[in-house]
């Protein structure tokens, strides 16, 4: 029998509301219990995934998407997901099972609004992210996970302040009497709380806390016996703190550890590879080893290209932090810039899918330099061409100087100003 809202189960009630809160507790919480229950494997995660699909929509053409078995099945599936970073399944599925869940108002409805929640997170939406936990906030009140999501969704919102008193809050409901949680699950919070000095540029003080953090995190993988993504973020937060205490051994061997970790426990193609490739390119640079920060940065630009949450500011710190790595370092070597040929393309094909705007045109911009500086000026001046037409109408921001500089180059590809290429090469246009 297919169930649907015309069973609808009444309002929310006492008893029912403390099912959820027990709901949001466990789903909060889920990546830390999976860890708890085995390796994070990679390997294993897929496998999963292959046979968690398979059931889920086994299920809804046997049963429907409102029987509870089918939802059972989603919200195990929806784990995996949010592990491998299947956040466009997710957003695919979710078009079916909100409104599965929604008219339920039970602790269904509450993993719902979490799975929404986290999957926005995941996309850099977060200020819808905020919006829906503060809406289970008003079900559920408030717990050590629920505000430690909070606290970590306003530090992405660049609100420090309201970032640690949820923070604070979170290691409070944690460290109440009546808590049943244990000490080793407050790295999240610590975690936290150094994002928090960071923005303050507090960079000892962060480096402090992200460093509990590891090593609440290390202990709890060698008592169990195999290692952690949660090992590894804290292991990045450490490693971004030596970086800007200048310390760049040890921000490198914290930064290797964490790739290490990532690549075993979430994939070689997983967006958290990207920013472990990003930090070490910045160490590298710091080093002045610019053939490696090349290396890493193409890494992570290929990474970025390809990702579900495409994040077109990501693209561009990534595509500069590469190009400096050239410019200025030594003898130009055309043939570099080659290789990068296909990875921009890739980025052009999603950009073409995006608002054509003057954020647009800004990287059509720079692929379009990327191709001129690769002797590809067939490919490179028609990007070029693009640049110019959508900065020069955009109005938020000045455009001039990026309108000069295309056009400069256009015409250098025309043959009329071959001074253009030094001028260029010494950061004048």
């Amino acid at each position: 029998m297919r169930h649907g809202p015309a069973d609808a189960s009444p309002r929310i009630g006492p008893a029912r509301l403390a099912r959820c809160v027990a709901a949001c507790w466990l789903l909060c919480t889920a990546g830390a219990a999976k860890i708890d229950e085995g390796p994070e494997l990679v390997s294993d995660q897929v496998v999963q995934e292959a046979a968690l699909e398979a059931k889920f929509h086994d299920f809804k053409d046997r049963y429907g998407v409102y029987d509870l078995r089918t939802l059972d099945v989603f919200f195990e599936l929806f784990d995996i997901w949010i592990m491998l970073y299947r956040l466009n399944k997710i957003d695919q599925a979710l078009v079916e099972v909100l409104p599965a869940v929604r008219w339920r108002q039970d602790e269904y409805a509450i993993r719902g609004l979490q799975a929404l929640a986290f999957t926005r997170w995941k996309q850099n939406r977060h200020r819808e992210a905020l919006a829906r936990f503060h809406e289970m906030e008003g079900w559920v009140g408030k717990s050590a996970p629920l505000c430690e999501n909070i606290g970590h969704t306003y530090n992405a919102l660049g609100m420090p302040k309201e970032a640690e008193h949820y923070f604070n809050q979170s290691l409070f409901y944690m460290n109440a009497p009546d808590s049943n949680m244990s000490s080793d699950q407050q790295g999240g919070s610590l975690l936290g709380l150094a994002g928090v000095r960071e923005k303050q540029q507090l960079w000892a003080e962060a480096r402090q806390a992200a460093q509990e953090a590891y090593d609440i995190y290390k202990a709890r993988d060698v008592q169990r016996g195999w290692d952690s993504s949660l090992t590894a973020k804290a292991a990045m937060a450490v490693s971004k703190m030596d970086l800007k205490l200048g310390n760049l051994e040890q921000a490198l061997a914290k930064a290797e550890e964490a790739l290490q970790l990532f690549e075993l426990t979430s994939g070689s193609q997983s967006p958290l590879m990207s920013t472990a490739y990003r930090r070490m390119g910045e160490i590298y640079m710091k080093k002045g080893l610019y053939v490696e920060a090349r290396q890493a940065f193409h890494k992570a630009y290929k990474l970025e290209a390809v990702k579900d949450a495409f994040d077109l500011t990501e693209i561009v710190i990534l595509h500069q932090s590469l190009m400096d790595a050239h410019l200025g370092r030594g003898p130009l070597q055309r043939s570099a810039f080659r290789v990068y040929f296909r990875t921009a393309a890739q980025v052009l094909k999603r950009v073409k899918e995006l608002k054509q705007d003057g954020n647009a045109g800004a990287y059509y911009k720079l692929a379009g330099e990327l191709f001129v500086l690769g002797e590809d000026c067939k490919a490179g001046a028609p990007l070029l061409s693009m640049a110019v037409s959508l900065l020069q109408v955009e109005t938020a921001v000045d455009t001039k100087l990026m309108v000069k500089a295309s056009r400069d180059l256009i015409s250098y590809c025309k043959g009329s100003t071959k001074h253009l290429e030094e001028q260029y090469l010494r950061g004048e246009l």
